[in-house]
């Protein structure tokens, strides 16, 4: 049941309908999966291996700290917030351009388009802002810094292998 609606509906239902706590159960199962940090990758690994398994018998499935320190290296080691795709040529080409000069203001047009940047950069799935201005435009002020960031060490990058 992936067939959902978009979240700005889900944010203005009843909490205690059926549907919205099967979306909220869905979400939080997504947002489960995902990979947090290193200890997950630690996880996996051991998981994959067999060394888990191992561990767990040699404990006879008592607790073995296992998940404690899966948490600490997740907190000090986060991947949150990490570039997973490089840009493509057309949207390099499209920051160098807009990153060029400073603005005032971004129109709808450019803002679509960096939100659709950015989202494909990071495997995110934000929205151009909408509502009230000071609360939406921090969130995607935050998220063209970021995005500049990115372009900065990307360039930065470009400019070492010259």
């Amino acid at each position: 049941m992936t067939n959902f609606k978009d979240e700005a509906y889900y944010e203005s239902i009843d909490k205690r309908t059926k549907e919205y706590k099967q979306w909220a159960a869905f979400k939080q199962e997504q947002l489960d999966k995902q990979v947090k940090g290193v200890g997950d990758v630690v996880e996996k690994i051991t998981e994959a291996t067999g060394i888990k398994d191992a561990v767990k018998a040699f404990f006879n499935d008592e607790d073995c700290g296992c998940d404690k320190r899966k948490e600490l290296l997740n907190e000090k080691l986060p991947f949150r917030g990490q570039a997973v795709k490089c840009l493509e040529e057309e949207d390099y080409h499209y920051l160098k351009s807009f990153f060029s000069r400073r603005r005032d203001r971004i129109d709808a047009r450019n803002q679509q388009k960096l939100i659709d940047i950015f989202n494909y950069v990071f495997g995110k799935n934000e929205m151009i802002p909408t509502g009230c201005l000071t609360c939406s435009h921090a969130g995607f002020l935050k998220n063209v810094n970021k995005l500049h960031k990115y372009f900065m060490d990307a360039e930065e990058l470009i400019n070492k292998e010259d």
